[in-house]
């Protein structure tokens, strides 16, 4: 079935990828899986990954003629496997990441917002209640939400960028104590919360 001419529908379509460290092989350390060692880039490389990493198609580009409105911005961190971790806890990598890192929304080399990465609570995850260690409670609503919509138009490259400005905690002693030496599994998730503009199938 084509395209409608000139009709379009909008609906609630988070767009999100991940970071991630594998469980095994050469990349199965936080600072090795790392392809620039002073930064994660975001809905840049999405080739090779599954649905568990991202929903996007294309590198930093929305599919087709879309256009998205960013309402929120979120950042989750998966659990770590502390028999692959022994002596570090989930704790101290959350800390070690959102103390240490400042997240940015890029929409056409333009900076929409800067942050350290403590301001862009996960809204997701396991009620801390258990013992797991969350970024910020586990409810949508408790997240950061721009004031006004971020737009991303038909085409235009965008992507999320998470710096460590003094470098990945652990990089420059000792990595095994550190987030640097977290061994895989490990994800890390961007979530763009907002409306998708697509023509009607």
């Amino acid at each position: 079935m084509g395209k409608v001419q000139g009709v379009k529908e909008k609906l609630h379509y988070p767009i999100y990828d991940a970071f991630l460290v594998p469980k095994d092989g050469d990349r199965n350390i936080f600072e090795k899986a790392m392809t620039d060692p002073r930064m994660i880039r975001f809905f840049v490389d999405v080739q090779n990954k599954t649905r568990l990493e991202t929903n996007l198609q294309a590198s930093g580009v929305l599919p087709s003629l879309n256009t998205f409105e960013a309402r929120a911005m979120r950042v989750a961190v998966s659990q770590i496997d502390c028999q692959n971790n022994p002596g570090v806890t989930e704790s101290e990598v959350l800390t070690d990441l959102i103390y240490n890192s400042v997240t940015a929304l890029l929409v056409g080399e333009k900076t929409m917002i800067e942050m350290p990465t403590f301001f862009f609570p996960s809204g997701a995850g396991v009620n801390p209640g258990n013992g797991a260690a969350n970024h910020g409670e586990p409810d949508p609503m408790a997240t950061f939400r721009f004031a006004e919509p971020v737009i991303i138009e038909p085409q235009q490259n965008f992507r999320v960028e998470m710096l460590f400005p003094q470098g990945v905690p652990g990089q420059d002693k000792n990595p095994a104590e550190r987030l640097a030496g977290v061994k895989g599994p490990l994800r890390i998730w961007v979530v763009l919360d907002g409306y998708l503009t697509r023509d009607v199938q």
